[in-house]
Order: structure tokens, then sequence, then C-alpha cells
């Protein structure tokens, strides 16, 4: 078994191009790094789109059939791609002037394509809202769309007196656990429409090849 086959512990120090041994660390274990951001390959491949809507004003939403999400993306049934959902970002632009709480879901499943406004998906890397094979809907009706279930809540917003207001967390990383086959929808959608609270808020999210075994 040649070294290149073998794993060496410690840094190993080499220019570019030559063949080296896997690293390992002192107890035997696979020593890995990112060697660069983490959604830099895909977003440099072109693959990573957005949505994003500013100073929003949210219609409660929980899922229903021909609701009105804050943002949402669908996946035609005759595409040959899969959405990944990367990431979900939301910020309170105008508080509100009353007291009440606010959930922030992610909702999904099997939907009728909606025939709801569209918004063309802007390219991560080009920021050209082209290429996208989803269609993007922002803080429109879907309707004819299908009713979906939740699949992951993302963040919250309780609003008590002037003094008191609490947004907790505003970036998620959903790590590939939200996905879109053709045919699916995702959206994200307020609970419940705060007196004069308003929002910011952006969704991420990577084009793959579909497969049957998804791989």
């Amino acid at each position: 078994m040649s070294s290149v086959d073998q794993g060496r512990i410690g840094p190993l120090t080499a220019g570019d191009g030559v063949i080296q041994p896997i690293r390992l660390t002192r107890d035997g274990s696979q020593a890995v790094q990112e060697a660069h951001a983490r959604f830099q390959e895909a977003v440099l491949r072109g693959n990573v789109y957005y949505l994003s809507v500013g100073a929003a004003t949210p219609t409660a939403y929980t899922g229903g059939a021909a609701g009105t999400p804050l943002l949402a993306i669908h996946n035609p049934s005759n595409n040959n791609k899969v959405a990944v959902l990367l990431a979900i970002g939301i910020s309170n632009r105008a508080a509100a002037s009353a007291a009440g709480v606010v959930g922030f879901d992610t909702w999904a499943g099997v939907s009728a394509q909606p025939t709801g406004t569209q918004t063309k998906p802007t390219n991560a890397f080009t920021q050209q809202a082209a290429g996208s094979s989803m269609l993007g809907f922002v803080n429109t009706a879907l309707t004819g769309s299908t009713a979906l279930g939740l699949v992951l809540p993302v963040t919250s917003y309780y609003w008590a007196t002037a003094a008191s207001a609490f947004l907790a967390g505003n970036m998620f990383l959903p790590e590939g656990l939200v996905s879109a086959i053709p045919g699916n929808e995702i959206t994200i959608g307020a609970t419940a429409a705060l007196t004069s609270a308003t929002w910011d808020i952006t969704i991420f999210w990577e084009e793959v090849p579909h497969t049957a075994a998804g791989g």
C-alpha cells in the first residue's frame, strides 16, 4: 500500500497538483475543513437562486389552499430539477404597534400549479432575474394552489409593549432538510399579521438535477 492510500497525522505541505495522503488527527479521525465559504461553489456554478421582499405587510398564512405566503416557489411537474432550500433570512422593518405574536414557518408539499402573479427568481451569481426553472411568488395569493403541510418553523416575533419586543433569530440554514421535487411547492409565511409590522425576508435555494434515487 502506498503512502497516498494511507492517512498521515498532522498538517501536510505541498504545491498545487501534488498527490498527498489523507490527513488524520492524533486519534485517527479524518481531518476536514471548508476550503471556501459554505455555499461558494454552488453559487459560482450558477445553481443558487433567491427571492426576497422588503417592507412587506403579510397576510396571515398557515399553509391553506390559495393562501398568501410572503414567499413561495413552485417546481413545475414537468421539470428535471429539484429545489433544495439553503437559507432563510427574516428581519423586522417596522415594529408592531399592538401586542401580539407571529411565527414565520416553512410549508411544503404536493400542489397544483398556482396561477397567481409570478416573480422571476434572481441568480445569486449573476444577480440577474433569469435562469431558474422554478416559479416564484412574492407576497401574492397562490390562486389554485393546494394546501401544504407545516415542515419547519423558522422564527417568531413577540410584541408586548413599546419597550418590549422580541425576535428570536433572523437567519436559518435548513441544511437540505426541505426540498421541492417536480410538482411540489415550498412557502414561507407569517402566521399572523401584526398591526403596523412590516418585514424583510429572503430565501435561497440550489437547483440540482432530479433523479429517482434522489442522488
